[in-house]
C-alpha cells in the first residue's frame, strides 16, 4: 500500500529544470562576427500539410523561457493490490539554436532515448516528405531539421519515433526553407537576438558572400570545437574543420551548425538592405556594423568588443 501511496503521489508531480538555453551567450568579436546572445522566445510559423510518412504528428506548441519540464502520468491500480503503469511522459523544450547532440544529450538525460541511438536513428533515417541531404561532409545528417518547440515523449520511446515527431514539426513550421538559406539561418540564430540585428547580421553575411569573402563567423569554430572535436560518436573528425570552420572554408560551411528557429530563418531569406561587411558586439551590448575593415577598427576601439 505505501509504495502504491508514493506512486500515486510522484505521478501528479510536475518537475521543472531551469537549465541554460541553446546556442550562444553573449557576443564574439572578429571580421565579421559576431553579435548578441540567443533569442529564447516563441516563434510563429507558416504552415505545411506535409508529414514524413508513419507520423503520427504529436508535438505541441513552443516555447517558453524555460528550458525542460518534466511531468509523470498516472499510474494506475484496481482494487485487489495489483497496478500497472502507462509509460511516462516527459516533455521537453528545445529552444532556437540547439545543436543536435544538445537535444541527443538532453534525450539521454530524461529518459527518453541514448544519444548513441538517436545519433544511429537520425543518420540512417531517410525523410519521405521532404530532401534531407545525404553528405558525408555533414557529421550530423538531421542537424538544421530538428525544429525548436515543445515536445511530447515517453520515456523508453523507439528513438526513430521521437525523430519523426521533430521532422514533422520542421516539415509542418520552417516554410521547408531551401538548404543555402537553412544554413545560413544556423549561423544567424548563434549571432544574434533580435528581428532587427538578425537581418542586419544577414545582410552583412549576404554582402560577404557576394563579395567572394571568407564569413569568419566565430559560432562555426566553436561548432567544431564543442561538438564534433573528440565527439565519441564521429570517429574521425579531422575533416570537419576546414569544412565548417567559415575561418578555414569559402563560401557556407557544409551543413547547420545548429537547429534555427523560424526568425533566423525568415532573416536569411530577407536580409535587410545594407553595405555593411563587418559587425561585432561592443561593451554596450550592441552590435556595430560597418562598411570598411578601418571603420571597423575604429568602432571596436571605441566600444570595446564584448567575449564571452
Amino acid at each position: 500500500m505505501l509504495k502504491r501511496w508514493l506512486a500515486l503521489v510522484l505521478s501528479g508531480l510536475t518537475i521543472v529544470f531551469a537549465l541554460a538555453g541553446c546556442g550562444k551567450d553573449g557576443g564574439q568579436g572578429s571580421d565579421s562576427a559576431s553579435s548578441d546572445s540567443l533569442s529564447s522566445s516563441g516563434s510563429s510559423s507558416s504552415q505545411s500539410s506535409s508529414q514524413d510518412s508513419s507520423e503520427d504528428s504529436s508535438s505541441s506548441q513552443s516555447t517558453s523561457d524555460t528550458a525542460f519540464s518534466s511531468s509523470g502520468t498516472s499510474s494506475s491500480g484496481s482494487d485487489s493490490g495489483s497496478s500497472s503503469s502507462s509509460p511516462e511522459i516527459v516533455t521537453i523544450t528545445f529552444r532556437e539554436g540547439c545543436t543536435f547532440m544538445q537535444i541527443a544529450n538532453w534525450l539521454e538525460q530524461y529518459g527518453v532515448c541514448s544519444a548513441q541511438d538517436f545519433y544511429e536513428a537520425a543518420q540512417n533515417y531517410e525523410v519521405q516528405s521532404f530532401q534531407v541531404p545525404s553528405d558525408s561532409d555533414r557529421c550530423f545528417k538531421m542537424e538544421g531539421f530538428l525544429f525548436p518547440d515543445t515536445y511530447e515523449f515517453y520515456e523508453g520511446e523507439d528513438p526513430e519515433d521521437v525523430l519523426r515527431k521533430m521532422l514533422n514539426n520542421y516539415a509542418a513550421k520552417s516554410g521547408l526553407p531551401s538548404q543555402e538559406t537553412l544554413i545560413l539561418a544556423s549561423i544567424i540564430e548563434q549571432e544574434a537576438r533580435s528581428t532587427e540585428n538578425m537581418r542586419l547580421v544577414s545582410s552583412v553575411y549576404h554582402n560577404r558572400l557576394d563579395a567572394g569573402m571568407r564569413l569568419e563567423s566565430d559560432p562555426t569554430r566553436e561548432y567544431v570545437n564543442n561538438f564534433i572535436t573528440g565527439n565519441r560518436l564521429l570517429g574521425d573528425t579531422s575533416k570537419y574543420a576546414a569544412l565548417f570552420n567559415t575561418y578555414k572554408c569559402k563560401g557556407l560551411p557544409a551543413g547547420p551548425i545548429c537547429n534555427p528557429g523560424i526568425r533566423a530563418i525568415q532573416a536569411a531569406q530577407n536580409p535587410a538592405e545594407s553595405d555593411y561587411l563587418f559587425f561585432f558586439f561592443g561593451n554596450d551590448n550592441e552590435n556595430h556594423y560597418s562598411e570598411t575593415f578601418a571603420q571597423h577598427e575604429e568602432l571596436m576601439e571605441e566600444y570595446g568588443v564584448q567575449y564571452r
